[in-house]
């Protein structure tokens, strides 16, 4: 493609507008998701891929691999069958990010964005200066005069490294979301109905991820607590690895498929159980800090997703833990599915996907 035809291109995609293309790149795998909105808040899934990625294509949320990463979203464009100009809405996570629930003082618009940013500053883990900063405004507590507001930051290099990559692949990031949100917008999409019984009660949501395990308290219409933590199924793909001395992509094709004959061996089943103690221990440290002593005295539900969700055991250990029944989210219950998908499509989907649609929500 010609340099011209290259400018020509990025001035056409500065203009689109339109749905955009959710992608979530985690340590594990590159996940996309195209939906389309026949109505007024209805989703309807168009395309969904995913990407498996070699082992240390991504380190702490640096990619080492970034070559890996672009084929995999050019494969995605081009498996997706998407001809058009490609804008996209970018998940990010890790270390490089945060989120903070806020009450501020209320005034014209102009005096809000300046509470709310100066607020903002004293709980962001990196120099104010070196950060991308979006809010979203809540509601408002009229008797306090207060704004409720949810606010996003992330490193402004990181975002623009990320960003970097996706114009290598011709996809521009049109928006950049962070995860936890974008888990936020599928999970009111799914419980509309009854999101005032929920958002009174409480919930807590977990999201079992490769390199993270993401714990939010949604209550009072939004997050109230996000927090993540450094353990995910990776750990165990790691030690089955050493311990059977296997590859990683075989480590990680037996902890998901087990045997030839679909079992797992009793040296995983080991490995799991011991995984699945040490989740369970750090989970408690932040439920009883964060919520409460017995940990679901200030929540009544409790819901889970991402692919480490599926490590047997891990949904009744959490049950144990916090003595609600653990609900696993299911996309499908509110969105609508459209063309030919694979069982196994599905499945990816309905295990590790619902960050991709929560992203793929978002329309410029």
């Amino acid at each position: 493609m010609s340099v011209l035809t290259d400018k020509i291109q990025e001035f056409k995609i500065n203009f689109e507008k339109g749905q955009l293309i959710g992608i979530d790149i985690g340590l594990s795998s590159v996940k996309m998701a195209y939906l389309s909105q026949p109505k007024k808040n209805q989703f309807r899934l168009e395309k969904f891929y995913k990407h498996d990625l070699s082992e240390a294509a991504i380190i702490e949320d640096e990619i080492q691999k970034p070559e890996e990463v672009i084929e995999a979203i050019t494969s995605g464009i081009a498996e997706m069958g998407l001809k058009k100009v490609h804008i996209a809405c970018l998940g990010m996570d890790g270390p490089n990010t945060m989120t903070k629930r806020l009450q501020v003082p209320d005034g014209v618009d102009e005096e809000v964005e300046d509470n709310i940013l100066w607020e903002s500053e004293q709980y962001i883990p990196f120099g104010v200066d070196d950060v991308e900063i979006g809010f979203s405004i809540i509601g408002k507590i009229e008797e306090e005069d207060v704004v409720d507001a949810i606010v996003g930051a992330a490193k402004t290099d990181v975002v623009e490294r990320y960003m970097e990559y996706l114009k290598e692949a011709n996809l521009v990031a049109k928006v950049v979301d962070l995860n936890v949100l974008a888990l936020t917008n599928i999970f009111e999409h799914l419980y509309e109905d009854q999101l005032d019984e929920i958002s009174e009660e409480g919930a807590v949501i977990f999201d079992f991820g490769a390199q993270y395990t993401t714990i939010m308290v949604y209550k009072n219409n939004g997050p109230v607590l996000t927090k993540e933590l450094n353990i995910g199924g990776v750990l165990v793909t790691e030690e089955i690895q050493r311990t059977m001395g296997v590859s990683y992509e075989e480590a990680e094709d037996l902890k998901i498929h087990g045997d030839d004959n679909g079992n797992l061996p009793e040296e995983i089943i080991g490995l799991i159980e011991t995984h699945i103690r040490k989740i369970i221990e750090e989970l408690k440290k932040v439920l009883n800090f964060y919520i409460a002593a017995g940990s679901s005295e200030q929540v009544g539900y409790c819901f889970v997703t991402g692919g480490s969700s599926q490590l047997p055991g891990l949904v009744q250990a959490l049950q144990d833990l916090i003595d609600i029944e653990v609900v696993e989210l299911n996309p499908f219950d509110a969105i609508e599915v459209k063309g030919k998908f694979s069982e196994e499509e599905l499945e990816d989907v309905l295990s590790s996907g619902l960050v991709a649609l929560g992203l793929g929500m978002r329309s410029v």
